[in-house]
């Protein structure tokens, strides 16, 4: 009798101890979920605010060509080039938008590690851009439009503080976009895991 009491209790404490793991990897499936879901809606937030922000520099910009344009073509062409740029780009931003539509949480894993990929993808090609093109122009400008200018010493200081601090701004942003990129793999990759067992 004592036998068939032990075994019954062995028994209700396996069961418990199983719905215990249960729990606990239900849980923690969540709380990845709920991690990776939060980092993509900030991917988004932030592509929206670009968007509209570059949308809105528009008309300022062609309020400054119009009121100041003339006097100095080095300032007038960055202006332009701004004014493309300001163009150009929110297309960009509604195809990474678009891309980051796609990731949901709730389906499929492997979908959304492509999508993550994909949007990894699309900022490495971006940061190129910016590295090799963008950038690199406007430095170009910046420094025409102070010589033509004929700019003070307090100008170029200031002009190079601004390099400076957009360069470093771009840097760590970007830097900031690859660690939260590998958190959302990382956890896909452990949900993946964790559905398979």
């Amino acid at each position: 009798m004592e036998l068939d009491d032990l075994k019954v209790a062995w028994t209700e404490l396996d069961n418990r101890l199983k719905r215990n793991e249960e729990l606990k990897e239900s849980i923690i499936l969540e709380m990845m979920k709920s991690k990776a879901g939060k980092l993509v809606n900030r991917f988004i937030a932030w592509e929206m605010f670009s968007f509209v922000a570059l949308l809105l520099v528009i008309p300022l910009n062609i309020f400054i060509v119009c009121r100041y344009g003339g006097r100095n073509w080095a300032m007038d062409t960055t202006l332009f080039f701004t004014l493309a740029v300001c163009f150009v780009y929110p297309f960009w931003g509604i195809f990474k938008i678009h891309g980051l539509m796609k990731f949901d949480i709730t389906k499929n894993v492997g979908n959304n590690i492509l999508c993550m990929n994909g949007y990894r993808i699309q900022l490495n090609r971006e940061k190129k851009i910016l590295n090799y093109f963008v950038g690199p122009v406007y430095v170009l400008l910046g420094i025409f439009a102070y010589t033509v200018g004929k700019a003070i010493l307090y100008q170029w200081s200031l002009l190079i503080c601004v390099f400076i601090a957009v360069g470093l701004i771009t840097y760590w942003s970007y830097k900031y976009y690859n660690k939260s990129i590998d958190s959302i793999l990382k956890s896909l990759d452990e949900i993946r895991e964790l559905k398979e067992e």
